[in-house]
């Protein structure tokens, strides 16, 4: 029979080969065991895994060209995959500048971005806080300042609704002064109306010439007259009915504004002043 095994005898210092039983469909043989490396001096071995992998070091094995790899970190970091935001895993690109349009927007912060000159934009917001219509607190206002040479703007007079009412009425025969109290430090008096209204107690006043009833600490101080006239008892005649299209302010800040009236004869003076306070 011929013998289809080689069988290696010792050296000649009586060393043996090593070897390892392997079995196998025909029985238990003997497997000469072998080791990689350095052929001068039998050092630097390679390893081989129980899996029978053979470990290599990245830096002995050159890839080939094109060779594909799984990068499972980026410089240590674990690569950061999908879209979220960047971290020491995010590896940077450059876009080209034969760049093709995208199909979705490309959204930028706004001070990497600088705009054409005259740009249109849409202001929706200023430092974070939505932009508000109309008079509104310093918060969500836009900081302007006024040209050295600005035109004048016309003034405008504050239109609010009175909250504020004085109302006096006199003896018969006897003067009658409505007094609006100072209003405080800055504020000043706005009139919205002024109503007056004289009371005859008794028939057969003789006709006279009227009184005037005068007012301070307004514009222009105006004064109003009313008549003296044979009139029946009981009539309450309107001297005064002013109800200004705007309101009328005061001429002096935290000042009193008055009203006064004259004694009439055989008359009662009755006056309402209404009013609201502002600077």
């Amino acid at each position: 029979m011929t013998d289809t095994k080689i069988q290696l005898p010792p050296d000649s210092t009586g060393s043996s080969v090593d070897t390892v039983d392997v079995t196998t469909g025909a029985g238990t043989v003997k497997r000469e065991v072998v080791s990689l490396g350095d052929p001068t001096t039998g050092a630097n071995r390679a390893t081989v895994t129980a899996a029978g992998k053979l470990l290599v070091t990245p830096d002995s094995v050159a890839l080939p060209a094109n060779q594909s790899v799984n990068a499972a970190q980026l410089a240590g970091t674990a690569t950061s995959v999908n879209s979220g935001v960047k971290d020491a895993g995010t590896l940077r690109v450059v876009l080209a500048t034969d760049q093709p349009a995208l199909t979705n927007k490309l959204l930028v912060t706004p001070d990497s971005v600088a705009l054409p000159a005259n740009q249109s934009v849409n202001l929706n917001q200023v430092g974070a806080a939505a932009i508000t219509e109309g008079q509104k607190t310093m918060a969500a206002s836009i900081p302007v300042v006024l040209a050295s040479d600005q035109t004048t703007l016309p003034a405008v007079a504050e239109q609010r609704a009175a909250i504020l009412h004085v109302t006096g009425t006199a003896a018969v025969n006897t003067a009658l002064t409505i007094t609006l109290p100072a209003a405080g430090a800055g504020l000043f008096h706005y009139i919205t109306s002024i109503q007056w209204v004289k009371l005859y107690s008794v028939v057969g006043v003789a006709n006279a010439a009227g009184v005037l009833i005068t007012s301070t600490n307004l514009p222009g101080n105006p004064v109003w007259t009313t008549e003296q006239a044979v009139i029946n008892a009981g009539l309450a005649p309107m001297v005064i009915n002013y109800q200004p299209t705007t309101p009328l302010k005061s001429s002096v800040a935290n000042t009193a504004t008055t009203i006064v009236a004259p004694l009439q004869l055989q008359t009662i003076c009755r006056g309402n002043v209404s009013y609201f306070t502002g600077a």
